[in-house]
């Protein structure tokens, strides 16, 4: 799940290398594994931004699921989707893709079963925290977390939302959760990653790992060819 703040701009198909994770999914096929890159409406896309974002996430995962128990012909996409394993699912979500991760996480925890176990989750630099992000002015323009939620968390109404939507409002978490971020980040303030990871660890010291990797920024994180990725995230997600 691609970040950008929930933006137009940054997309599977933009100017910026699917928003800096583009070299993620060749990594992965390269080790065997199935690799599905979930688009979702932006903000200013018609329906986008809360809730719609988030459910168009939280469909894309379901439909997975729903794929293995469909009848396929033989042929490339046929393969793709028999190869899928949705009671192995790792959900990997970068800075707003984060936030979007870890709210999908605990809907999918709470609905797993036989055919769905609770995913793994590698939240890299995520927006974890929607009120603490709302009052930190996140983004290049400061106003990233009220555009996406329609309203600021100032009132009953809105504070409500928030709680709805910020993964920090939903702990505890009850599925593994990596979390990693540089401490040299530009993009998202390591402050709000690390309290989040703080909130997170307390709660559920057994499910949750953090990376902060010094010197690292917002997207050496997700670049399959760093140091960052190679020598801290890796190892770390081969333990989880």
């Amino acid at each position: 799940l691609h970040g950008g703040y929930w933006k137009n701009k940054f997309g599977l198909d933009d100017a910026y290398g699917n928003a800096g994770t583009i070299s993620l999914g060749p990594f992965f096929l390269a080790r065997g594994f199935s690799v599905v890159e979930v688009e979702y409406r932006r903000r200013d896309h018609e329906g986008g931004g809360w809730p719609g974002t988030n459910e168009d996430v939280l469909m894309a995962l379901r439909r997975i699921a729903e794929l293995k128990t469909e009848g396929l012909e033989d042929g490339e996409y046929g393969a793709a989707v028999r190869s899928l394993r949705p009671d192995r699912l790792m959900l990997i979500g970068h800075s707003a893709g984060g936030c979007l991760a870890l709210w999908a996480a605990h809907h999918l925890a709470a609905e797993s079963g036989a055919e769905r176990a609770a995913p793994l989750v590698l939240a890299a630099a995520p927006v974890a925290d929607l009120v603490k992000g709302f009052e930190m002015k996140v983004s290049d323009e400061g106003d990233a977390v009220e555009l996406y939620m329609k309203q600021p968390p100032t009132s009953d109404v809105g504070l409500e939302e928030y709680r709805k939507a910020s993964p920090a409002a939903l702990l505890p978490v009850t599925f593994p959760l990596l979390l990693a971020y540089g401490d040299a980040d530009a993009d998202v303030p390591p402050l709000l990653v690390r309290s989040y990871a703080e909130q997170a660890k307390a709660s559920a010291p057994e499910m949750v790992t953090t990376v902060e990797i010094p010197g690292a920024d917002h997207f050496h994180i997700v670049n399959a060819e760093s140091e960052a990725w190679r020598q801290a995230i890796v190892p770390a997600l081969a333990k989880s």
